[in-house]
């Protein structure tokens, strides 16, 4: 498995950003349904929310189990063209803009320890995939568990670790399932 040729690991006044862009083959209102709904996340994210759409609300973070695990605040709001919330001390972006019949999406993440890029870099390349199969209504895999190691990371972890120059020992370890 191949590490995405659209993932780069940025700077931003000393925190680290990773960003994503893709074009998905779907309307932006699609998009924007993927992205917010609880139903549509429930098909391709691994930890879906409940988002109460507005600047300072809330977003509740789901186990698949359907148990919140932590939460956040929205700190943009604009349908359908921009999302974006906090998730603990880390902050996600998702900007999406028409192109033609399609949609590019934007998705920075923010946070504090450079040592976890490439693990979360990982979890993002594979979320992201089943983002557009989920949105091609092709079937995506559910998570069989809160930190189920889905397949594929361990190899696009490793991949993302050499791209990024972070050394295996040294990388913030994912749970001790994925590593061995």
């Amino acid at each position: 498995m191949q590490v995405s040729a659209d993932a780069v690991l940025e700077d931003d006044e000393g925190r680290p950003v990773l960003r994503f862009e893709r074009v998905l083959r779907h309307p932006t209102e699609r998009v924007w349904a993927a992205l917010t709904d609880l139903d549509e996340l429930r098909r391709w994210h691994p930890s879906p929310f409940e988002l109460d759409g507005r600047v300072g609300g809330t977003v509740n973070f789901l186990a698949p189990e359907g148990k919140a695990f932590g939460s956040g605040r929205v700190t943009a709001y604009e349908p359908p063209r921009l999302l974006a919330y906090s998730w603990g001390e880390d902050h996600l972006r998702w900007e999406i803009e028409p192109e033609s019949d399609d949609t590019r999406i934007v998705l920075t993440h923010t946070f504090d320890d450079r040592q976890k890029a490439a693990r979360d870099a990982a979890g993002w390349d594979l979320c992201l995939t089943a983002l557009a199969s989920s949105l091609s209504g092709e079937d995506v895999p559910p998570p069989t568990g809160e930190f189920a190691i889905p397949a594929g990371w361990n190899e696009l972890n490793r991949a993302y670790e050499e791209r990024f120059g972070i050394a295996p020992e040294e990388a913030t370890p994912p749970p001790k399932a994925a590593r061995s």
